[in-house]
């Protein structure tokens, strides 16, 4: 478990931000990205440290339903999901990890839209840059966000 997955998180968002950067280097070296890819990326991966989600599978399923149900982007947040950038990660999902994923959701969407029912308000999908210095804690306090874990 990494710092930004702990519920009471003392780093501010933006050492979050960087921890899980650094975790997961080996998937994020080869991004080539375009614009709009890096923009709807930046905010993702800013819902994973928000919502203290790894990259597995299963956490990826967590992080899309808390970004419809628990971000202002609400279903617009599909748009991105469909970008080639994307669909190319896709490629790389190795079946079994998808048959446990497709076996998992049946407890972990409800549970995340449950959690996300009782948020305080949702969190800025792409306007979030005044909690960069906040301590994460702090950030999930405000917005009542529980993490994943």
């Amino acid at each position: 478990m990494f710092g930004y997955q702990k519920q009471d998180s003392s780093q501010t968002l933006s050492e979050a931000i960087a921890e899980y950067f650094a975790a997961n280097k080996q998937h994020f070296n080869t991004r080539v990205l375009t614009p709009e890819a890096d923009e709807f990326f930046r905010c993702h991966d800013a819902s994973h440290v928000v919502f203290g989600c790894d990259i597995s599978l299963n956490d990826e399923l967590v992080v899309k339903v808390s970004s419809i149900f628990g971000t202002t982007a609400g279903w617009n947040v599909m748009k991105g999901y469909r970008l080639a950038e994307s669909k190319n990660i896709y490629e790389d999902i190795q079946l079994v990890d998808i048959v446990h994923t497709a076996a998992s959701a049946s407890y972990l969407v409800p549970i995340t839209i449950w959690r996300c029912s009782r948020l305080h308000k949702r969190w800025y999908w792409d306007n979030f840059d005044e909690f960069l210095a906040m301590p994460l804690g702090q950030v999930r306090e405000k917005f009542g966000i529980e993490v994943a874990h």
